[in-house]
């Protein structure tokens, strides 16, 4: 048996990158996964791949984060397709870069609409599935941008600095109302996913605009999707019953500095 056999588990922002990665480690072992994206070819594809692997394991559907009415839908859609749902990750996110002078008012509130409410919304509605299929596990992915600073991050910081102590009171709430629902946030450093392609591009670029990234990184190297992954599959588990209101370092010492 796998680790996460008969686990039903919701990943927003699924078509590629952190999300495609966590849907395949899953399943591998044994979890059911529905994958939401707003890119939904892109989740369709990636769902499709890990069919071919295990059959059946994986379904999709297209889904704006910030729409609660998507919500509703994919939620609904998520757990007619697996038979319930008592894992939630809350993945989806977008990065961006401005100072308190620089930064637009419009993306500011993109930013926080994304990374932010849209968590809060997905969460709420989530809640009646995870109640129905306890023990349930929500999984906040937040960011080292939510722990240390940059004066040119200052949507993203405040963004995910909010997930971390959203998680808090999820958590909170749950054991104090007796739920079997842990929640716990996630804060990768540098990850080699799409995300952190401009922040390469800002240092000039390829292999040189890698090497300046990971010079703030003790061990000098980026994280690969797979050392966050193997922590949201330690929080999906049983393993983690009793873990919750808990943040994750995966950043390769740099909150430590």
């Amino acid at each position: 048996m796998g680790r996460v056999s008969g686990k039903k588990v919701v990943i927003t922002g699924g078509a590629q990158g952190l999300g495609a990665c966590f849907a395949r480690m899953l399943t591998d072992e044994g979890a059911k996964v529905f994958l939401t994206d707003i890119n939904g070819d892109g989740a369709e594809a990636t769902a499709a791949a890990i069919n071919e692997k295990h059959a059946g394991a994986a379904s999709s559907i297209e889904h704006d984060v910030t729409n609660r009415d998507d919500w509703t839908a994919a939620l609904e859609a998520a757990s007619e397709a697996m038979g319930g749902i008592d894992t939630l990750i809350n993945n989806a996110g977008v990065g961006t870069f401005g100072s308190i002078e620089t930064e637009t008012e419009e993306n500011w509130r993109r930013t926080q609409a994304i990374d932010v409410d849209s968590i809060f919304t997905g969460t709420q509605l989530a809640m009646p599935y995870l109640k129905r299929s306890q023990p349930g596990s929500i999984i906040n992915i937040s960011s080292v941008a939510g722990l240390i600073a940059d004066g040119n991050m200052i949507a993203y910081n405040t963004a995910k600095a909010a997930v971390w102590m959203m998680t808090k009171s999820i958590a909170l709430h749950c054991a104090r109302s007796g739920y079997d629902i842990r929640c716990n946030s996630v804060h990768p450093v540098f990850t080699r996913t799409p995300i952190i392609d401009p922040l390469i591009e800002l240092g000039g670029g390829g292999d040189e605009g890698e090497k300046r990234l990971v010079q703030q990184i003790p061990w000098r190297r980026l994280a690969e999707p797979e050392d966050v992954g193997y922590c949201i599959l330690y929080l999906a588990a049983d393993e983690s019953r009793y873990i919750t209101a808990s943040e994750f370092k995966i950043d390769g010492g740099i909150t430590a500095q």
